[in-house]
């Protein structure tokens, strides 16, 4: 039950990301043809492009861990036996974890002092700083739960030499 419902949000959270990217692609667009035929710029257009590249990140970070794309050693883990590979992928998923959840708890950490102080951003947009810190620590709260989730797959799955033997 647990599982549905976060990677339900985990895939809202890649399909927003998606739009974003959508909309960077677009807003460069924009800003490419202003500045060198309209000989217009808008002056808020480099800080939300950052934004946004900071949004992809964290909307995206837990689907591609759900979706099994991040970087691996399959190098090394291939060659490896099943018991063997069970074991790497408890020990890097429960680093993972682990991780995740310490910068989890102390975003959310931040995020709460950064609301209660108010605080805005020194440039063109003056956007609250909550609210663009926001997306770090429930990204990775997604990806935590996905690094939670693997650790259960690789704990409940058989060695595949003893699959025949049940």
């Amino acid at each position: 039950m647990l599982r549905k419902a976060v990677n339900r949000i985990t895939d809202v959270f890649g399909v927003i990301g998606i739009f974003l990217i959508i909309g960077l692609c677009c807003l460069v667009i924009i800003e490419i043809i202003n500045r060198n035929f309209l000989y217009l710029g808008m002056d808020w257009t480099i800080e939300m492009t950052e934004y946004m590249l900071a949004f992809i990140t964290f909307c995206g970070a837990g689907w591609l861990l759900k979706a099994d794309g991040h970087i691996k050693f399959d190098l090394i883990t291939e060659r490896l036996s099943p018991t063997y590979k069970r074991a790497s992928n408890i020990l890097s998923s429960s680093i993972g974890f682990l991780i995740t959840a310490i910068l989890t708890f102390f975003g959310f950490y931040k995020v709460a002092g950064l609301i209660s102080q108010g605080t805005v951003t020194e440039t063109v947009l003056e956007l609250p700083q909550a609210l663009l810190i926001g997306i770090v620590p429930v990204g990775l709260l997604i990806a935590s739960l996905q690094f939670l989730f693997r650790i259960i797959d690789s704990v409940n799955e058989f060695p595949a030499e003893r699959k025949g033997d049940s």
